[in-house]
C-alpha cells in the first residue's frame, strides 16, 4: 500500500465542487425560485377562487334573499287585490240584491193592485153580463136592484 496520497482525487474533488457550486447557481437556484413563484403563484390563484367564490355566494343569497321578498310582496299585493275585488263583489251583490228585492215588491204592489182593479172590473162587467144573459134567456128585460 501506498503512504502517499493520490493526487488525482484533488482536481476531481475540485472539479466536483466547481460542479455543484455551477449547477446550483445555473439550475438549482433558478429551478427553486420558478418552482416557490409557482407556489406563490397557485396559492394567490386559490386564494383570488376563494374570495370570487365567497362573493359570488353572497351575492346569490342575497338575491335569494331579494326574490324571497319581491315573492313575499307580490304575495300580499295579489291577497289584498283579492281581498277588495271580494268587498266590491259582495257590495254590489248587496246593492244588487236590495235593488231586486224592491224591483220585486214593486212588482207585487202592481201586480196586486191589477188583480184588484181586474177583480173590480169583472164584477161590475159580470152583473152586467148576468143580466144581459137572464134578459136573453127569459125574452124579457130583467132589471138591476140596487
Amino acid at each position: 500500500m501506498e503512504v502517499f496520497p493520490n493526487w488525482t482525487a484533488i482536481p476531481v474533488i475540485f472539479f466536483l465542487i466547481l460542479l455543484t457550486y455551477i449547477l446550483n447557481r445555473a439550475f438549482f437556484r433558478p429551478m427553486a425560485q420558478a418552482l416557490e413563484e409557482r407556489h406563490r403563484r397557485i396559492g394567490g390563484a386559490q386564494k383570488e377562487a376563494e374570495e370570487i367564490r365567497r362573493t359570488s355566494q353572497e351575492r346569490i343569497a342575497e338575491f335569494d334573499q331579494r326574490m324571497r321578498e319581491a315573492r313575499r310582496e307580490a304575495d300580499q299585493q295579489m291577497a289584498q287585490a283579492r281581498n277588495e275585488a271580494l268587498g266590491e263583489k259582495s257590495g254590489l251583490l248587496s246593492v244588487k240584491r236590495t235593488e231586486a228585492e224592491r224591483m220585486i215588491a214593486e212588482g207585487r204592489e202592481e201586480i196586486r193592485r191589477k188583480t184588484e182593479e181586474a177583480r173590480k172590473t169583472l164584477e161590475s162587467e159580470s152583473k152586467s153580463f148576468a143580466y144581459q144573459i137572464a134578459s136573453q134567456i127569459l125574452n124579457r128585460p130583467v132589471g138591476q136592484k140596487k
